[in-house]
């Protein structure tokens, strides 16, 4: 029935009121709350079906089926084989006993590497699924037990009676037509039904879930929800992939770009050992098949070494970290590139009511009947000595109110409601703040509005186009049509208005310039300003909304909504990051300039612009060249609607700006869209919060400001992961592959299981260190990142060259030379011996040989055991202490510079520490070590720990990233206009990496710190 819109079998079963009957409700009253459960055990949970997560086992076999790892696995497995069966390449024995141990801990390797990472893609897989739940609930009104309660989406139950609002409600649930207003729904995401559908009892009462309501408001009766729901219905049709963010994207690339190399290096590496062991064989010598499986192995393991597939698994940590983080500074993502894109943004067109200020409407000043009158308490200056003040707690209007109370008690739909125990306000803002007046007046709005039965009643929701809201009411003495909106609107629809005696006057031009001159100074003390007026009306209620032109203006009313206390400080915060705010209102121009300069946002400066909609779109439609030219002087825009703001939007992303928007409306949603980043408000409609890519849980702009901090730390944290894997990768491959082929003793500076351990450092433990530092606000004083930038920035190459080439001079030297000055003798073998021929040095000459190495007289063992863990532990080293370099982008000199935020890294630093002293001591077996006396360990970590001065010299090696030709050229054209105007020209800082028509030409941010 409702797939098909069946009226036929709606009507078979008795209509809405036949199928209430079945279900067991009331469609007055609702249900009875205490059958909830029976009826969702009966017909089922309201969520719709989601696919089944990816289980950690299903993570593991995926991580295991890589072809590398597959490949590592073969040669590890016929490593054991020929390990217990051939004779060792160094002493020509079957070694039985130790043939295994190399091939089982390259398995135990691949086996934890592949563990680790199956436990991180399952950890962010739980996070993600958690986040989808909680946005796919929401708060809905029901009526329940003759009373309207508010519950969570997911707890309707069929039979529920539903309130629907619009614009932009979406729809969870399939129902029926019971009650309604002009309700209109967009069913296109659904049915493919490109226009807005009219629902009425006669012709289409059918609501679709998923659909979402354009117009008006009513009620349903709730007939199928969830998995049963059509949308249900659809949803367990479509499967979702989640694709990758652009970040991840790029970096995937540069990880192959990587992996590549590293391929070229291994295949030198195995072509060179193989010519190498084909040149001993020429010589006589004898070759063994372990020896070239050996090589194989190790070639293979450059390769895995090579390719940074920890850089995605970066991003994925830095993204899921931020985006829990990012819940607990009242910003949900809901789009995941969003949180890399806000670190690059260089403009945001904020709402004023709700996001800049508190959204507490307050009549504090108006004029009623005629008469003046200002509340005391609010700061608010009576504009002559005739206006009455008086205090809320002793009203004073010398007027009759009767027809203003009528007014805003049925032209509204605010009500209080109990919420925890509280009697709270519920719906339109700016209804709060007219109905809270009309009780400051002693008048009971409720009592009125119930004084005329809904039937009676026609409503039209407010039109962002027409900018008011009416309400036809038919009472005892006819149909009257009430009618509130922004106040220029409505006095501009007015012929009429009453005077002080209560009597119906004519309003003359002049009258209504002395009108306009009272709006002028309540919106000139930041006061928002709304319009109340009413016509009789005669006839049947007419479906649309009359067009009126002789309203009867009642009166005009300066409502405070006071500024966030704390968005002076976050509009200056986006000053000094290179933001430049705007503020996109509806209001009048004068209440949104006055309000735009308590935030900040706009200043008598000569290069500040504010303009009203209609201004704005006809330079749009005629003059679009001298448009651009403005735009970016542009902080205000007033008396605008939804279509102002999704061309400003295009327009400033036409001239490279990266735009954050933020919207509540329905209207708004095609300028989230559009935006790089939107952000909707959580007391946003449906449709505003499905198009936006965050949503602002405290409706709050110092939480754009929290997600740009968020983002920029994304960004460097990937910065900061990016230099110190390559760091590792440069040093690592050329170590092994140019180490292997010089060794005099055919030996590699690190066995595979070693390069595996490294592989493990560099691509799990140290991205979970790197990518999980906190945000500070010293971010806000780099400027945008933009999107011209290379991803490996200069200093960052120049940490990669000089921190990769210190650690392979570093280990060449302990290769070639340190086993002369350092204790590497295998057992007894102390020297020097003066006769090579006893047996003593023979007998040392074969115990090093058996471990790999080369003896001398001295009683040196070149790359014995004791020797290659010195060669290994020291290179450990100097990646553990070179964690604390690499979280340093910028030239500063302390390496200790904002550790507390990067308390993981710590906590990571200590594990890699335990680990590297358990792989060395305890795990020798397994890691190809010995254990090593307390002086070689004080000489690995002080090489290590020479990392750290050493970055302190790289960091002041002068390193300036480029900027972009066309950033500076954007640069030079804005100071151009500038210097036309007379203004202060921008100031350029050249070691910075800006977007330059950003920079502020505030004196006190010239020395602002920026990162070079």
């Amino acid at each position: 029935m409702m797939e098909r819109k069946d009226m036929g079998k709606l009507t078979e079963l008795g209509g809405v009121e036949g199928i209430a009957q079945r279900l067991q409700c009331s469609l007055e009253n609702g249900i009875q709350s205490g059958t909830a459960g029976k009826r969702e055990e009966l017909y089922g949970k309201n969520e719709l079906w989601r696919k089944d997560p990816v289980t950690f086992l299903e993570f593991f076999v995926e991580a295991l089926s890589d072809k590398i790892i597959i490949i590592l696995g073969i040669a590890a497995c016929i490593s054991i084989i020929f390990g217990m069966t051939l004779p060792d390449p160094h002493s020509g024995n079957v070694e039985r006993s130790k043939g295994w141990i190399e091939g089982t801990a390259i398995l135990i390797s691949i086996m934890v590497v592949t563990l680790v990472g199956s436990i991180n893609n399952y950890e962010k897989a739980k996070k993600f699924e958690e986040m989808e739940n909680e946005q796919a609930v929401f708060d809905v009104q029901v009526m329940r037990d003759g009373e309207e309660v508010t519950i969570k989406s997911n707890e309707i139950v069929v039979g529920d009676i539903l309130m629907i609002e619009g614009p932009g409600s979406q729809l969870s649930c399939d129902g029926l037509f019971v009650f309604g207003n002009d309700l209109k729904v967009d069913e296109s995401a659904m049915t493919g039904e490109p226009d807005v559908i009219k629902k009425t009892p006669e012709r289409d009462p059918f609501f679709l879930s998923g659909t979402q309501l354009q117009d008006g408001i009513g009620r349903m009766l709730v007939i199928l929800v969830g998995q049963t729901s059509y949308q249900g219905k659809m949803k367990a049709a479509v499967s979702e992939e989640s694709g990758e963010t652009p970040l991840q994207e790029h970096l995937a690339i540069l990880a192959d770009d990587v992996g590549k190399l590293g391929a070229v290096g291994a295949a030198v590496l195995i072509a060179a050992l193989f010519i190498k062991e084909g040149v001993k064989i020429s010589d006589g010598k004898e070759a063994t098949a372990t020896a070239f499986l050996n090589y194989i192995i190790l070639a293979i393991t450059v390769i895995v070494v090579a390719i940074p597939e920890g850089l995605p698994l970066a991003v994925t940590i830095a993204l899921a970290f931020s985006m829990k983080a990012m819940m607990k500074d009242n910003c949900m993502v809901r789009v995941l590139a969003s949180c890399e894109t806000m670190g690059a943004a260089t403009a945001v067109c904020s709402d004023k009511t709700g996001t800049l200020t508190t959204n507490e409407m307050t009549v504090v000043q108006g004029v009623v009947n005629g008469e003046e009158f200002v509340i005391s308490g609010y700061g608010v200056n009576p504009r002559t000595a005739e206006v009455s003040v008086f205090d809320r707690s002793q009203p004073q209007l010398g007027v009759d109110t009767d027809l203003m109370i009528r007014a805003l008690s049925h032209n509204s739909t605010a009500r209080q409601q109990m919420i925890d125990g509280r009697l709270q306000w519920v719906g339109n803002k700016t209804e709060h703040g007219l109905l809270g007046f009309a009780s400051v007046m002693q008048r009971d709005y409720l009592a009125v509005r119930n004084s005329v039965a809904e039937k009676e009643k026609k409503q039209f929701p407010f039109n962002s186009t027409k900018k008011r809201m009416s309400t036809i009411v038919r009472e005892t003495s006819g149909a009257v049509l009430y009618t509130k909106g922004a106040s220029e609107v409505i006095l501009e629809a007015c012929g009429r208005y009453i005077d002080r005696h209560g009597a119906v006057v004519a309003l003359p031009g002049e009258k209504k310039e002395e009108f306009m001159e009272m709006i002028n100074d309540m919106a000139n003390q930041g006061n928002r300003t709304i319009g109340v007026a009413y016509e009789e009306f005669s006839g049947p209620l007419p479906d649309e909304e009359p067009e009126s032109t002789n309203l009867i203006l009642i009166g005009v009313f300066g409502i405070q909504d006071p500024i966030r206390t704390e968005v002076p400080a976050a509009v200056e915060k986006c000053k000094i990051a290179g933001i430049n705010v705007r503020m996109v209102t509806g209001d009048n121009i004068n209440t949104a300039i006055a309000i735009a300069k308590k935030c900040g946002i706009y200043s008598e400066n000569g290069w500040d612009k504010a303009l009203t909609g209609v201004e704005f779109r006809a330079m749009y439609n005629d003059n679009k060249a001298g448009l651009m030219e403005l735009v970016p002087r542009l902080r205000v825009l007033a008396r605008s609607s939804p279509q102002d703001k999704y061309i400003l939007v295009g327009l400033l992303q036409e001239i490279g700006e990266v735009v954050g928007v933020t919207g509540d409306g329905t209207n708004d949603a095609p300028a989230l869209k559009l935006a790089n980043v939107g952000f909707a408000m959580h007391i946003g409609t449906d449709i505003a919060k499905g198009a936006a890519d965050m949503v602002l849980l405290d409706n709050n702009f110092a939480s754009v400001v929290n997600a740009v901090k968020w983002g920029r730390a994304v960004n460097d944290n990937i910065k900061k992961f990016l230099q110190y894997q390559l760091a590792i990768n440069v040093g690592g491959v050329v170590l092994t592959v140019i180490g292997s082929l010089a060794s005099e003793t055919s030996k590699e500076p690190f066995t595979p299981v070693q390069l595996l351990w490294l592989n493990l450092i560099m691509d799990t433990l140290a991205a979970l260190a790197l990518a999980t530092e906190l945000p500070s606000d010293e971010l806000l004083f780099d400027l945008p990142v933009f999107k011209q930038a290379p991803l490996i920035t200069n200093r960052m190459k120049v940490f990669v060259g000089a921190h990769s080439a210190a650690q392979v001079a570093i280990t060449f030297m302990h290769m070639f030379s340190s086993f002369t000055w350092l204790d590497t003798v295998e057992g007894d073998c102390s020297g020097p011996f003066t006769n090579t021929s006893a047996p003593e040095y023979l007998g040392c000459q074969l115990l090093c040989k058996d471990e790999g190495g080369v003896f001398n007289s001295d009683g040196d063992c070149q790359q014995g055991t004791i020797h290659s863990t010195i060669i290994f532990n020291t290179f450990i080293w100097m990646q553990i202490f070179n964690i604390f370099n690499a979280r340093l982008l910028s030239d500063t000199i302390s390496p200790l510079h904002g550790l507390t935020r990067s308390y993981m890294l710590v906590v990571v630093v200590f594990i890699i520490c335990g680990f590297q002293v358990f792989a060395v001591e305890a795990a020798a077996s397994f890691m190809q070590t010995t254990s090593l006396d307390w002086q070689n360990w004080l000489i690995c970590v002080a090489f290590g720990a020479a990392e750290i001065p050493f970055g302190v010299l790289v960091r002041l090696v002068p390193a300036k990233n480029e900027i972009p030709q066309e950033v500076l050229d954007k640069w030079e054209h804005e100071n151009r206009l500038r210097r036309a105007l007379g203004v202060a020209p921008l100031h350029m800082v050249p070691e910075a990496q800006p977007q330059l028509s950003l920079i502020s030409h505030d004196p006190s941010l010239k020395n602002v710190h920026v990162r070079k």
